[in-house]
């Protein structure tokens, strides 16, 4: 936990993901004042799992939580294997856990304050006085005044474009297709090890992550320009004619999954914005940054962001300090972001290529 002066600042959360989430709990343990605010009507159901790599575990540590232990699946190795399913290449992860979406979650909001989370406020617009807001509109007809606003509303962000900060967004050429199948049998085979199955000559590859509870979170990632993408009805045709090469066991997983719940990401790769903050507004998280999956570190930067945005608000003297804490937040995080996302297009142009760099480990450390 935090150990830091709580601060009086109201906080105003918008995006009631991770990383929002996580915001949220580094300020009520620490007795300041938050409140989430999320488009949807209920917890968002996008999404059926992440991988928690060291820095993000690090970071829910600080927050009380205890991933690997009372938090999710330990993930001890990688491995890459080709089309006959011998391996390729194996690599250890020495601090990784896989958790649901919802694990995740029902983790950050243990012990919340009530009404902590408001669903179903679509952001609309910023009230402004000067160069500070002053409330959050929602298309509801609502209104929430704070001393304090954070963009966590994901990668197209709405709070983003209404601060202007600008960037290039891009549509990545690498899509994923991603599902969650319960198979204990696979479950348990697989322990501990994240495979993955890679195409030799094309950018095509399959893996499966283990939750340790009888379920398997299996993707597919393509290259758009070899492989149309499929609307969602044409997926499983499309997952019939590309896989047909791959190993019975990866066939096996997904012929038994529930394509209708399966998820199409159309993954965005984006420069980082001009700016993070303007005013009393900052962004966080996917808002700020967007990554290739590639890197496997989307929501670990996003639990980094939280906890180092919280620990700033609670030290925080009041507003006026808030813009010096922003640009310190932003001098903090920024380089390691951009690390990331360079890593990111560096994997995505090696899946892209034939040859022997494609082997390397699909996180970035």
């Amino acid at each position: 936990m935090l150990s830091v002066p709580s601060a009086d600042l109201r906080t105003a959360i918008v995006g009631a993901g991770p990383c929002g989430l996580a915001l949220a709990r580094g300020l009520w343990l620490n007795s300041a004042q938050a409140a989430v605010f999320e488009r949807n009507g209920g917890p968002s159901p996008r999404g059926f799992g992440f991988l928690l790599l060291g820095n993000g575990c690090d970071a829910l540590r600080s927050l009380g939580l205890r991933p690997g232990e009372s938090l999710g699946h330990r993930i001890d190795a990688v491995q890459i294997l080709n089309l006959d399913g011998a391996v390729l290449a194996e690599y250890s992860l020495p601090e990784a856990v896989a958790v649901t979406r919802s694990q995740l979650v029902n983790a950050l909001l243990e012990g919340a304050p009530k009404q902590l989370v408001r669903f179903g406020h679509q952001f609309d617009r910023f009230e402004w006085d000067g160069e500070m807001a002053t409330a959050a509109c929602f298309s509801n007809g609502l209104r929430h005044e704070a001393d304090v606003f954070v963009a966590a509303d994901g990668v197209r962000s709405q709070c983003r474009q209404a601060l202007g900060a600008t960037s290039r967004l891009r549509s990545g050429q690498v899509k994923e297709i991603v599902a969650c199948v319960r198979l204990p049998t696979v479950d348990k085979e697989l322990g501990g090890c994240f495979r993955k199955v890679l195409h030799p000559t094309e950018g095509l590859a399959v893996g499966l992550v283990p939750l340790g509870d009888g379920h398997v979170i299996w993707f597919v990632q393509f290259d758009s320009q070899q492989f149309p993408t499929p609307w969602m009805g044409e997926v499983g045709s499309f997952l019939d004619r590309h896989l047909a090469e791959f190993p019975e066991f990866v066939r096996d997983v997904v012929i038994v999954s529930d394509l209708s719940r399966a998820h199409l990401w159309h993954t965005v790769d984006e420069d980082l914005p001009n700016c993070w903050s303007h005013g009393n507004v900052v962004l966080a998280g996917d808002a700020a940054h967007p990554l290739l999956p590639f890197t496997s570190q989307g929501v670990n930067m996003a639990l980094e962001d939280a906890v180092v945005l919280s620990r700033l608000l609670l030290e925080s003297s009041g507003r006026d300090a808030l813009i010096a804490r922003f640009q310190e937040y932003e001098r903090l995080r920024r380089p390691d972001v951009l690390r990331c996302l360079e890593a990111g297009r560096g994997m995505a142009r090696d899946f892209m290529s034939p040859g022997q760099a494609r082997f390397q480990i699909p996180v970035a450390a």
